[in-house]
């Protein structure tokens, strides 16, 4: 008898856990495989392959816009064609296809997702959904962080942009995935300390119906990841994207951080733009609490809308002469571990030459002592 094959398309949303549920299905790739779930490598860049599944997500942007410059990745048709190669091969029950960007503001990607349902007896999307002003709060904090993106926008002119606003309209997104998948198809969770109980890997593992038991024996290394700064390490972040700065972000992370700099919180928004945001969506996540969780109430996020003690206002920024307070110090640290470094260096450089003096001297001796062996059994 066939068995049944389902297929789970986990599209984020940014900044729900996405990275702490990717690792976790990286890092065991190989041993899931014993409780019947393949996590595909898909691309062949790396011997266990990339964390999540972005270079499919490349190749579907290539295929949506043919006319932009093109990302460097292999055709999706190829891409496509090798992760159903690889799942089949593997004749597991489960595979778990992750990338947040899925959940990005343009249809074709379902479009061309929805290829999948050939090759499956169910094909499930699988989608963390966070309230709209924390949403835009980190999605601002990690586009400006993020290397491929290193925003230099100030928060409330990005959160302002279309585009931007587009992403967190559930409703219509998930339309587009609803449109391709059937509604039945399309699970739901509000990112909620409430609903995502005990954390969002187990309740991902209890969503989707995989066999919890593999957290017990494949424990999890870390319970966050990836996780937002506080908003004046995003503000330097960002003034040293508007001096078009190459940077090691955890290295200077860590720096921030030990500094003398104030650290406040991770929140910009004051209770009144909160709630303004939350009526602006009011009509959208009335949908999906009815559409898709079947909520009578119409209520999606039930958290209460708070006001944060460092928010009596929307954060205004750092002015030029704030950022200083970060940078002097950092300067003043980076610069006595530099020192020190080079000390370092240095003596290992010395070391080294002693080591390679020493060699030279012991090829030289056997070099002697063979030529005086030589011209000893010569005189015999």
């Amino acid at each position: 008898m066939k068995r049944k094959k389902t297929l789970f398309i986990h599209i984020g949303w940014h900044k729900t856990a996405s990275t702490l549920i990717q690792r976790y299905l990286h890092r065991y790739r190989g041993k899931l495989v014993d409780y019947d779930i393949c996590y595909p490598v898909i691309d062949n860049k790396l011997e266990h392959g990339l964390i999540k599944h972005s270079d499919l997500l490349r190749s579907i942007f290539n295929e949506l816009n043919p006319n932009r410059r093109q990302l460097k990745v292999r055709s999706f048709d190829e891409l496509f064609d090798r992760s159903i190669q690889e799942i089949q091969s593997s004749n597991r029950r489960w595979a778990i296809i992750s990338e947040e960007g899925l959940s990005e503001t343009n249809p074709g990607i379902a479009g061309l997702m929805g290829r999948y349902r050939d090759h499956f007896d169910d094909v499930r999307i699988v989608a963390y959904i966070r309230r709209q002003d924390y949403f835009l709060e980190t999605l601002y904090a990690q586009f400006v962080k993020q290397k491929s993106s290193r925003n230099t926008t100030y928060f409330d002119n990005y959160i302002k942009r279309p585009e931007v606003r587009k992403r967190a309209d559930y409703a219509l997104i998930l339309d587009w995935w609803a449109e391709v998948f059937g509604k039945d198809n399309i699970l739901v969770a509000p990112f909620e300390p409430r609903t995502i109980v005990p954390d969002p890997l187990t309740f991902f593992f209890g969503l989707t119906g995989l066999p919890v038991k593999v957290l017990e024996e494949l424990p999890p290394a870390r319970k966050e990841a990836n996780v937002t700064p506080p908003r004046e390490v995003t503000e330097f972040f960002r003034y040293m994207n508007l001096n078009r700065s190459d940077y090691a972000m955890k290295v200077l992370v860590e720096y921030l951080m030990q500094g003398d700099g104030p650290m406040t919180d991770t929140r910009y928004f004051c209770r009144a733009d909160r709630e303004q945001i939350l009526e602006d969506y009011s009509a959208s996540n009335e949908r999906v609490a009815k559409e898709y969780l079947l909520r009578d109430d119409g209520i999606l996020f039930a958290e209460p809308v708070e006001e944060y003690q460092n928010c009596p206002e929307t954060w205004k920024g750092l002015e030029p002469r704030e950022v200083l307070r970060y940078a002097v110090p950092l300067c003043g640290v980076m610069s006595r571990e530099i020192a020190q470094l080079r000390r370092k260096i240095t003596a290992l450089q010395n070391e080294n030459a002693r080591t390679v003096t020493v060699r030279r001297m012991k090829k030289m001796y056997r070099m002697v002592m063979n030529r005086c062996a030589r011209i000893e059994k010569n005189m015999k």
